[in-house]
């Protein structure tokens, strides 16, 4: 005698007391669990890859630096990332200068599929994997320099895939 009550998701068999269960009862259920977990389980498309693990395994970063007033400080990055932002710790993001200019302390890098596109404060390379963050004048604008760093100011810099 088959099963009197059966599962909601999977149809198995769940039997009362009074049930007699058939041989034929547990090759259905076994076969609608092969069918259902098995083809879960080989459908590749289901699950991930390791390289797609390891990329959501590593959406965000952060990465601390001490400026030292020199031209650029060079910061190895722990992965390649698509949306980079420095940030000084303890500094708004612009301050003004004596000279009636601003310093920005606060940049962002994004990777394009052409190109990259920032302020010029930031350059990142795949190769190695390194940010470039500057100290000096905007190339194009007037009163606006990257303060990206400055002696004694401490930097975060996180990174986003």
């Amino acid at each position: 005698m088959a099963a009197t009550n059966h599962s909601t998701t999977l149809g198995l068999s769940l039997w009362e007391q009074t049930d007699c269960p058939e041989w034929a009862d547990f090759l259905q259920d076994n076969q609608k669990l092969e069918q259902l977990a098995g083809g879960h389980i080989s459908n590749a498309a289901l699950h991930l890859t390791a390289e797609e693990k390891q990329f959501l395994s590593q959406r965000t970063a952060l990465v601390s630096y001490a400026g030292t007033g020199s031209g650029a400080a060079s910061v190895t990055l722990p992965f390649l990332p698509r949306k980079l932002t420095v940030y000084a710790q303890g500094k708004p993001a612009m301050l003004p200068r004596s000279d009636g200019g601003w310093d920005v302390f606060t940049e962002v890098w994004l990777s394009g599929e052409e190109a990259a596109y920032g302020t010029g404060g930031i350059t990142v390379t795949g190769e190695g994997l390194t940010a470039q963050l500057a100290e000096g004048a905007f190339t194009g604008e007037t009163g606006l320099y990257h303060a990206l760093n400055r002696s004694g100011v401490t930097y975060v810099v996180e990174l986003e895939a």
